[in-house]
C-alpha cells in the first residue's frame, strides 16, 4: 500500500515538472579566458541546438531537468542540468590535451591571447573584455587602467570612486525611458560634444548601459577606460561615449593545473600545511547601499534610506538580507528586521535559492519555527529534490516533531526505490541514511521504535555538514588536521563532474565530513571560492555537530556569504576533544 501511495506521489511530481515554464538561458562560453565561437549547445536526447556567436555568446530555451551539452572540437564536453532557477550559465571549456610542453618565445613585444591570459594575474595593465584580453601598453589607442586596490573604499559608489581617478570623467543626470532620471558617466564631459553619449560599462564580459551601483568596490580587481574611437571599433555605436571595463577579483586568473594559484607562482607539491601561508579572514564585502544606511543616526532615518534604495536594489534578494542584518546588529529592532524579511519572502516566494539563504539565516539565529515555514515553502517548489526532504526532515527534528521527520525519511526512501534514473545510494543518500539512523537511535523511545544497533565507530567525534544555496557554486574545502597535514575536497565541474551530475539528478547541494575522533586538537577548515556563474553571492551554511550520535550531541550553525573568488579564506576552527558519552 505504501509503495502505491509513493508511486502516485512520484507521478504527480513528474507531472508537475512537465508543466514547468521554459527557462531562457544565456551566457558566454570561453576557452583560456576569451570567448569561443561556434560552440555547439544542444539539449541531450533531442535534435534541438544552437551555436555560440563570434563573441562566444548564446541564448537557448530549456526546461528544468533538461541536460545542456556544450561541445567543441578538441575540448571536453560540458554537461549542465537545468534547474528551476537556471538563467545564466557562463561556461569555461577545458582542452582534451592534458599537458603541453612549455614554449618560451623571446623578444616578442605583443603577445597573443594565451600569453596575455597567462600574464593577467601579475600585470594590472591587462584587462579582460568580451572581445578578449587587451594590454593597455599595446592597445594601439589611448587606454587608461586603474588598480582596484587604489580606489577609495570610502567612496559612496563606483562613480564617486572613478571620478577621483579619472580627471576627464563627469557625472550628470540623464532621462530614463520610464520618465525618471539616473546618474550617468561621461568620459569627456557633456560640453565636449554637441550630442554626447554616456559611457557604457562592461563587467566580466557583461554589458550594462546603466551605472552598476550594485558593484562592491572591494570586489574590483582592475578598471580600464576605452575612448569612443577605440570603443566603437569593438563595441559599435552603443559605445560612442566610451567603455568603462571592470574586472572583478579572481574572475580571470588562470590557475596551474592541480593548484589554486596563478601560473607564475610556485606549486605546493606535498600536503604539509605551512603556517606561514597567508590566509585571509573571511569578511563579507560591504555593498555600497549598506555604507549609506550605516551613516544613519536613528532607525527611522535608516528605514527611510532603505525605502529609497529598495527602488534600485530590490531586484536582488540579498539586498534584503544585508539590510536586515545591519538593522539587527545596529538597532536590535526585531520587528523592523522581520518587516524587511517579510518583504523579501513575498517578492521571492518562488525563488528557492533566495529562500534557502533566508532559511540559513533563521537557522543560525535558532529561529527554528521560522525556518520550518520557509523549508515547507521550498519543498512545495521543489518536491522532487532530495535536499527538500533532508532540510524539511532536519527542521522537524529541531522543532521536536520527530514523527514527521521520520515520515519524510521513509517517504524519500520509497521514492528513491521507485526512481529508475538513480539507483545508487550515495551522496545525499548517505547523509539521509546516517541522520535517519541517528534519529532512531537518539529518539527511539519518543518514536516508540526499537533503537537500531549503532556501533562505537559510528558515534562520537565531530561531524561537519556543509550546505550551499546555489547549485552552480564551485569551491575547494581544505581540511588541516592537528598534525598540519591537509586534504582538499573539490567541488568543481572540472575536477568532480560525476559528483555534480549526481547532485543535479537527485537535487541536492550538501556534503558532510566526520572528523577523526582519534586525532584530537585543533582542526582548521579553509575555503577557496571560484564563483557560481552569476553575480549573486553564494550562501554557505556550516553545521558543526559535537559528540555526534551520543546523548551529549550538540550543534552550532554558521552562515557565510561568499563573493570574492580565488582567495584561500579561513572558514572554521574546531577543537576536537575527547568526550565521554552518558
Amino acid at each position: 500500500m505504501n509503495k502505491i501511495i509513493a508511486f502516485i506521489f512520484l507521478v504527480n511530481c513528474l507531472q508537475g515538472f512537465s508543466q514547468d515554464k521554459i527557462n531562457k538561458i544565456s551566457g558566454v562560453v570561453s576557452d583560456m579566458g576569451y570567448p569561443l565561437a561556434n560552440v555547439n549547445i544542444s539539449i541531450k536526447g533531442t535534435t534541438e541546438g544552437i551555436q555560440t556567436d563570434a563573441n562566444g555568446k548564446y541564448e537557448i530555451e530549456a526546461r528544468p531537468r533538461d541536460v545542456l551539452v556544450f561541445s567543441y572540437v578538441g575540448m571536453h564536453d560540458v554537461l549542465i542540468i537545468v534547474e528551476d532557477v537556471t538563467s545564466t550559465l557562463n561556461i569555461s571549456m577545458v582542452p582534451r590535451i592534458e599537458e603541453l610542453d612549455e614554449v618560451i618565445v623571446a623578444q616578442r613585444k605583443k603577445k597573443g591571447q594565451q600569453g596575455l591570459a597567462l600574464d593577467y594575474a601579475k600585470n594590472k595593465s591587462i584587462v579582460r573584455t568580451t572581445y578578449g584580453f587587451i594590454d593597455a601598453e599595446n592597445a594601439g589607442y589611448a587606454m587608461n587602467t586603474i588598480d582596484g586596490d587604489n580606489l577609495n573604499p570610502g567612496a559612496i559608489d563606483i562613480l564617486s570612486a572613478l571620478q577621483a581617478k579619472i580627471p576627464s570623467l563627469s557625472i550628470e543626470s540623464v532621462n530614463t525611458p520610464e520618465g525618471g532620471t539616473e546618474k550617468a558617466a561621461f568620459l569627456r564631459g557633456r560640453s565636449s560634444a554637441l550630442n554626447p553619449k554616456p559611457a557604457i560599462f562592461e563587467i566580466d564580459g557583461q554589458i550594462f548601459t546603466s551605472v552598476p551601483t550594485f558593484l562592491a568596490l572591494d570586489n574590483i580587481d582592475r578598471i580600464a577606460t576605452l575612448p569612443g574611437l577605440g570603443a566603437t571599433a569593438k563595441y559599435g555605436n552603443l559605445a560612442a561615449g566610451g567603455v568603462i571595463i571592470i574586472n572583478t577579483k579572481g574572475s580571470f586568473v588562470m590557475r596551474e593545473k592541480g593548484t589554486n594559484k596563478p601560473y607564475d607562482q610556485v606549486r605546493l607539491r606535498n600536503n604539509k600545511f605551512d603556517d606561514r601561508t597567508a590566509l585571509r579572514k573571511l569578511k563579507p564585502v560591504i555593498p555600497n547601499y549598506l555604507l549609506e544606511i550605516e551613516k544613519a543616526t536613528t532607525i527611522s532615518d535608516a528605514l527611510n534610506i532603505y525605502e529609497n534604495q529598495k527602488r534600485l536594489y530590490s531586484n536582488s534578494p540579498y539586498f534584503f538580507l544585508d539590510v536586515s542584518k545591519l538593522i539587527k546588529n545596529k538597532y536590535q529592532d526585531q520587528e523592523k528586521v522581520d518587516f524587511i524579511l517579510d518583504e523579501m519572502k513575498v517578492l521571492y516566494a518562488k525563488n528557492a535559492e533566495a529562500l534557502k539563504a533566508l532559511a540559513y539565516v533563521f537557522e543560525s539565529e535558532k529561529r527554528h519555527a521560522d525556518a520550518l515555514k520557509v523549508y515547507i515553502g521550498i519543498f512545495r517548489l521543489r518536491p522532487r529534490y532530495a535536499q527538500s526532504y533532508r532540510d524539511l526532515a532536519n527542521m522537524y527534528v529541531l522543532n521536536k516533531e520527530y514523527k514527521k521527520a521520520l515520515g519524510l525519511h521513509a517517504r524519500y526512501y520509497q521514492l528513491r526505490k521507485l526512481d529508475s534514473i538513480t539507483l545508487t545510494f550515495d551522496g545525499i543518500d548517505a547523509i539521509l541514511e546516517l541522520e535517519s539512523t541517528n534519529l532512531i537511535s537518539r529518539k527511539g523511545e519518543e518514536l516508540k521504535i526499537e533503537k537500531e544497533d549503532v556501533s562505537d565507530s559510528d558515534i562520537g567525534g565531530t561531524r561537519v555538514l556543509f550546505e550551499w544555496n546555489n547549485s552552480e557554486a564551485e569551491f575547494d574545502l581544505q581540511f588541516v588536521n592537528p598534525n598540519k597535514h591537509y586534504f582538499v575536497w573539490s567541488h568543481t565541474l572540472e575536477n568532480e563532474s560525476e559528483r555534480i551530475y549526481d547532485e543535479k539528478i537527485k537535487g541536492y547541494s550538501c556534503e558532510h565530513f566526520l572528523i577523526d575522533k582519534n586525532l584530537l586538537g585543533e582542526w582548521k577548515i579553509n575555503i577557496n571560492y571560484f564563483g557560481n556563474k552569476a553575480y549573486n553571492p553564494t550562501y554557505m551554511k556550516a553545521t558543526v555537530y559535537y559528540d555526534y550520535g551520543t546523548s551529549m550531541e550538540r550543534s552550532e550553525v554558521k552562515v557565510f556569504p561568499l563573493s570574492e573568488k580565488n582567495v584561500n579564506f579561513e572558514l572554521l576552527t574546531l577543537i576536537n576533544r575527547l568526550s565521554v558519552s552518558k
